[in-house]
């Protein structure tokens, strides 16, 4: 139990820090106001529009593989 305790209180001290930004590497201070990004901004902070992923294309033949893998280890399961 106090090993599940301390791995709880690892885990939720990485959240807490994840959106710290005191000291922040990856935003430039280049004159602007870096709160407030616009769109046309290119930085590491506000990288852009990223497009469609290009998983998309693949979730009709991702499903059918998966539906012939658990029909394969049914029928394994059914003969052993």
């Amino acid at each position: 139990m106090k090993k599940i305790i301390i791995m709880f209180v690892m885990v939720l001290s990485g959240f807490v820090f994840a959106q710290e930004s005191s000291d922040n590497p990856f935003i430039y201070d280049n004159g602007t106001d870096t709160t407030e990004l616009q769109e046309e901004d290119i930085l590491p902070a506000n990288p852009g529009d990223p497009g469609l992923a290009p998983i998309d294309d693949y979730i009709p033949v991702l499903l059918i593989i998966a539906v012939g893998l658990a029909i394969a280890c049914a029928n394994k399961k059914k003969t052993a």
